[in-house]
């Protein structure tokens, strides 16, 4: 284990900081995907999710140029973890990345850093204490992920733009070189906590949006993902489960008087959780014990024009009931 010492030399001083030269990122980029090769970068972006070849070229080919992107899409899809899973691939820096989970209480400080009054005037500016960097300084020759950008308030949006602008963070009158390229994720508009992107801001990000999967994809993607949650159980999702949970997503995401659609994060584990309760009891799963869960799972998720709890739920077992009469259906043919 490291000592103070060693971890207090792991610290970057602020004159150090202060005499950061330009670095090109999207040059770094470039020549990671070329040494690399798309296919290899797609490979292993497969291993971690479905169906977003076309939406990582989409950001690659912005990043490759030096274009900061903003990946939009309902929740539960896989944003962050396209982001990450790109940026580790890519692995232009060490760390390959350096995250922020934004929230609306985030100051601007918290992206920046801060010079700490008290240690300056005891130890010296240039003490490693003196001045802790935020991400925005921090990222400075790689890659920055924004998770869930749109819940950064008006004041943390400008201190991020002033960056991105101009290739500088400002410190209590010192000027510290960062250049970094920007993956972001945002919610969709309807969920609360959520703040409308300065146009300047906005001006500055290509939107990449993935949409809502059609029902086999989603059908692919919950028994691939169930699997691996369920793998260290030894169990694997019948058909059934995740034929039915994908026709009653697909006919719930269709209806125009919801809001927000079911996720694909609360389905995965609404046919697991339905599947461990059934080891548990060491028992064969039914769909009545999917339907339960479907329920509990996402009746926070789903958001529509319901007068109240009851009222939603009973709406998500009417959709429910009506996935099973499709399956069954479909099953005699």
């Amino acid at each position: 284990m490291a000592t103070g010492k060693e971890l207090m030399a792991l610290l970057p001083r602020l004159s150090d900081l202060v005499k950061r030269e330009e670095i090109q990122v999207n040059k770094l980029v470039a020549d990671a995907i070329r040494t690399k090769g798309i296919k290899k970068i797609l490979t292993e972006l497969e291993r971690e999710l479905k169906g977003l070849n076309d939406i990582a070229m989409d950001v690659l080919s912005s990043l490759a140029v030096g274009r900061h992107v903003l990946i939009m899409g309902p929740v539960g899809i896989g944003k962050t973890t396209l982001a990450e899973t790109l940026a580790e691939v890519l692995h232009i820096s060490e760390p390959p990345y350096i995250e922020v989970a934004c929230h609306s209480h985030m100051t601007a400080t918290e992206l920046t850093g801060d010079i700490d009054i008290a240690v300056a005037l005891q130890a010296g500016l240039d003490h490693p204490l003196a001045y802790i960097p935020g991400p925005l300084v921090m990222a400075h020759g790689g890659i920055l992920i924004l998770d869930e950008v749109n819940r950064l308030n008006p004041y943390s949006q400008a201190a991020l733009l002033q960056v991105l602008q101009e290739h500088y963070v400002f410190i209590r009158g010192f000027k510290i070189r960062s250049d970094f390229l920007v993956i972001a994720t945002s919610n969709p508009a309807e969920y609360s906590g959520v703040y409308e992107l300065s146009e300047a801001l906005a001006d500055r990000m290509k939107v990449v949006e993935i949409p809502y999967p059609d029902k086999d994809l989603l059908k692919s993607i919950l028994s691939w993902k169930s699997g691996l949650y369920m793998e260290h159980l030894g169990l694997k999702a019948p058909d059934a489960l995740t034929e039915v949970t994908a026709t009653f997503m697909t006919l719930v995401a269709q209806d125009s008087n919801i809001e927000v659609g079911p996720s694909i994060r609360s389905a995965i584990y609404a046919i697991t959780t339905a599947m461990s309760r059934a080891w548990l009891e060491g028992r064969e799963v039914s769909l009545n014990d999917l339907k339960r869960e479907i329920i509990s799972n996402m009746v926070n998720v789903v958001r529509g024009n319901f007068a109240n709890e009851i009222e939603k739920k009973d709406y998500l077992a009417r959709k429910f009931d009506e996935a099973v009469m499709m399956y069954r259906r479909y099953s005699r043919r």
